[in-house]
């Protein structure tokens, strides 16, 4: 009788062994959310310079998208910003000293507009926007991103920062429309805005 038990026992251990090394090998192949990394992807999108007031809207670039925030950066510069691998926020300072912001004085090509952050506090996944031409929002240029959902970045914006003297409106609705909120230089959060912005302009 006793024999029986331990029998029995030992096949009721394989398989739950043999279940549990199965659950185990499922959730390596198919992460969920939670398990995997918050980073995201970082992507970069060159927008054309347009006038206020001009019948013509700014165009964009086919975006470029990297595993770090670094390769971004040193995509959106041309190579003039190198950043650590685990780097996740770029400073105005660094930006300035390598040519990449443009000021009233100092006015450069390819200058950074914007860095748009999933989360609040400048986290998670990103999206850079740099003039793929003219200098940045000066004399009554402006740069514009209609449709976030084409980037995978509709309703996902919780933060971001500006650059080249331009200010970010963002709208809660496509093609520049809806309730909206500026951020100016630098906003940790968008506060009521937060993972409502599917078009962004910047002027």
């Amino acid at each position: 009788m006793r024999r029986r038990q331990t029998a029995w026992l030992a096949a009721v251990g394989a398989v739950v062994l043999l279940s549990w090394q199965a659950q185990l090998a499922h959730a390596a192949e198919n992460p969920t959310d939670s398990a995997r990394p918050d980073s995201g992807r970082h992507c970069v999108v060159g927008l054309h310079a347009a006038q206020l007031g001009a019948a013509t809207e700014p165009q964009a670039t086919e975006p470029a998208c990297f595993d770090t925030f670094a390769e971004a950066i040193d995509f959106a510069t041309g190579g003039r910003v190198r950043l650590p691998k685990d780097a996740t926020q770029v400073s105005e300072r660094q930006l300035l000293a390598a040519g990449a912001i443009s000021t009233a004085r100092a006015p450069v090509a390819r200058p950074l507009v914007g860095i748009e952050y999933q989360h609040t506090n400048f986290g998670g996944a990103s999206l850079t926007l740099y003039g793929a031409s003219g200098t940045g929002c000066y004399a009554g240029t402006w740069y514009g991103f209609p449709d976030l959902a084409s980037l995978d970045f509709d309703n996902r914006i919780s933060s971001g920062r500006t650059y080249s003297n331009c200010i970010g409106k963002h709208h809660d609705g496509t093609n520049y429309t809806g309730t909206y909120t500026y951020c100016e230089t630098s906003c940790s959060t968008l506060g009521s805005m937060n993972d409502r912005t599917s078009s962004i302009k910047f002027f």
